[in-house]
């Protein structure tokens, strides 16, 4: 198949046509147009489309994307692999600080609902000393007044 219209390339690919237009306005996947103004693409764009969808899977924002592409269609394999390497490494990096905080904020909600479970049970209307207040995480002195 020479070349195809943007439906029957998202038919092919699976990427939506809007995807697709985007796409192409952001300078990702070019297309050609055809004297009644409808986008075509060549069979290669099915294989861009792979590498982007590669590409967005590791985390890469669209600028960088389109600047492996450029290294992926004018360059060398190893051009391509020593450019992706830094992204990857900094995407690790990104994925290890967030996966940190969520650690550290499980780890909260847990002390939290351990507090929770420890709370007398009250028939009467919560107040500062038995609620939800208490985890806010302010220091009380011997006194029980908030520092």
């Amino acid at each position: 198949m020479g070349s195809f219209r943007i439906s029957q390339l998202a038919q092919r690919s699976g990427v939506p046509a809007t995807t697709l237009r985007f796409y192409d306005s952001a300078g990702l996947l070019p297309a050609q147009r055809s004297e009644s103004g409808y986008r075509v693409y060549e069979e290669q764009a099915v294989e861009r489309l792979e590498f982007i969808r590669a590409a967005k899977h590791v985390g890469l924002q669209l600028d960088e994307i389109r600047e492996l592409l450029s290294a992926w269609e004018h360059g060398t394999c190893s051009g391509v692999r020593a450019q992706l390497r830094p992204m990857i490494s900094a995407r690790i990096a990104d994925a290890e600080r967030r996966a940190a905080e969520l650690e550290v904020f499980s780890t909260s909600l847990r002390a939290s609902l351990a507090h929770l479970d420890a709370l007398p049970d009250r028939a009467t209307q919560c107040d500062p000393t038995c609620s939800f207040l208490e985890l806010r995480g302010s220091t009380r002195d011997e006194a029980g007044v908030a520092q």
